[in-house]
């Protein structure tokens, strides 16, 4: 009776506290995981969604009204009744209206030139250039660019105009991009490429002084 009557004392244990270094070694290793969860998260997504488009328009808001494909069939068929015009091809590419014209072979600079102005009067009757190919300062429009060529090469027959009209700039511009504008720059470049050019005028002088002083 008397062991009965004894308090039974409770067992307490005592709680086990980490160490300093395994406690820095404790957040050493979350400070690590976050950014590798993380990371492995990103790539994971990644893995997902490998082979599915990305759609985005640069332009957002711009580009209004837009030119349809009616306007570029429209556009066609007015320049193709231009007198000495043989091939017309319109084309949109990234905000730009591009008209490419092939004309007769046998067509002077004034006559391919006159072709040049008169598709832009056809361009403008479609689309007018304020409305199209001017740009404000909250919308951007499209750019304009028509090329005329007689023949694609490199020899001198090739006469190729480009008229162009920024969506920045007030007015169009219009170039004969067959024709080097400094022509003594490219004469030099070429000599300076092809030294055999000069070579023979040298060594013939060369030759007429020995044969003078013999």
């Amino acid at each position: 009776m008397s062991n009965m009557n004894k308090e039974v004392k409770p067992v307490t244990k005592k709680k086990r506290k980490l160490s300093k270094p395994a406690l820095m070694l404790v957040i050493g290793i979350v400070i690590i995981a976050i950014p590798c969860l993380i990371f492995g998260g990103i790539i994971v997504s990644s893995a997902f969604n490998t082979g599915t488009p990305i759609f985005g328009d640069r332009y957002a808001g711009d580009l209004d009204p837009a030119i349809t494909s009616d306007n570029m069939e429209k556009i066609k068929s007015e320049v193709s009744s231009i007198a000495g015009v043989e091939k017309v091809e319109v084309v949109l590419p990234s905000g730009q209206l591009r008209v490419s014209i092939d004309t007769s072979d046998d067509l002077s600079k004034e006559e391919i030139e006159a072709i040049a102005n008169e598709a832009y009067e056809k361009v403008k009757g479609v689309l007018p250039i304020e409305t199209y190919f001017t740009s404000t300062e909250t919308k951007k429009m499209y750019d304009l660019a028509i090329n005329v060529y007689n023949v694609i090469s490199d020899d001198d027959n090739m006469i190729y105009y480009e008229l162009t009209k920024n969506a920045m700039s007030e007015k169009e511009t219009l170039q004969l991009v067959s024709e080097p504008l400094n022509p003594e720059l490219v004469e030099q470049l070429e000599n300076a490429q092809n030294p055999s050019n000069d070579t023979g005028t040298d060594s013939s002088g060369t030759e007429d002084a020995v044969s003078e002083s013999e």
